[in-house]
């Protein structure tokens, strides 16, 4: 049984009968300007099939400025990108053989640097996602005003985001077609109409000083939460292996000037 079987709760409980047969030591690293945790989790003696829940255990509420040391008898390589695919692609990670195994330090995936165009699109996408996500629990906390500021900056987000996807990087790279022949950047490009018509939406119901009632507007943040997490999910997994492999074919000096370009777009320092 896996992590994704088990669920939060399930992990946990599995975890407390665990405890007793791995250690776990916390050491603070001396970082200049910067204090963090180091937490090491010593998972060799466990069997095989405890491994994965153990390590999910360990990294599941990894902190900002914080790492995780996993210790493991086998290759985590497996391990790593199930933990990594069930946590919605936040982690990065290092490893190295050792005497006894492996060590694997994991920290957030938003602390190293991207190394690619796709990766910092993919970051991009979680980026957007909380901020409508937030923006969504202040309406259904009856907040609508408070909602405000964060569909502002979420609709300028998805706007440089659509901005870089569109313009940029559907004329100059491949366009893939699946089984069916169909185009996955027509598809995606058709997806951002939608994206963007149902936003506008969602901006005029907002637009008026005196704000709408939470019940108005909770439906049509809620449908566009959903639309953006389905277009995400076939853009990574149809397109951008694409994408990412015509990116890797790009002559060496051309790869970090696209890399900024697109960050200055994202970031809002290329108008």
């Amino acid at each position: 049984m896996t992590p994704r079987d088990l669920g939060y709760w399930g992990a946990s409980r599995v975890f407390k009968g665990l405890s007793e047969s791995h250690s776990i030591n916390e050491i603070t690293l001396e970082m200049p300007g910067n204090d963090a945790t180091e937490t090491e989790a010593d998972l060799r003696r466990l069997p095989a099939s405890r491994v994965q829940t153990a390590a999910f255990y360990e990294v599941k509420d990894l902190a900002a400025g914080a790492a995780v040391v996993l210790l493991t008898a086998d290759d985590p390589r497996l391990v790593m990108e199930s933990l990594n695919l069930q946590l919605r692609d936040a982690l990065a990670w290092e490893t190295q053989a050792v005497a006894g195994g492996f060590r694997t330090r994991v920290v957030l995936r938003e602390e190293t640097e991207p190394a690619d165009v796709v990766d910092l699109l993919i970051r991009d996408h979680r980026r957007v996602d909380e901020l409508l996500a937030k923006a969504l629990r202040r309406i259904n906390a009856a907040d609508v005003a408070g909602a405000r500021p964060l569909v502002a900056a979420f609709a300028a987000g998805l706007r440089r985001h659509i901005r870089v996807e569109n313009e940029l990087l559907a004329p100059m790279l491949p366009q893939p077609a699946g089984q069916d022949g169909t185009s996955h950047v027509a598809v995606m490009l058709r997806e951002h109409d939608e994206l963007l018509a149902q936003l506008a939406e969602i901006e005029a119901s907002l637009a008026f000083d005196a704000a709408p009632e939470a019940w108005e507007v909770e439906p049509f943040v809620a449908l566009l939460s959903g639309t953006l997490a389905k277009h995400e999910h076939r853009e990574e997994s149809n397109l951008f292996p694409h994408w990412a492999a015509a990116l890797r074919q790009q002559p060496a000096p051309a790869r970090p000037a696209l890399l900024a370009r697109v960050r200055a777009i994202l970031e809002a320092t290329e108008t």
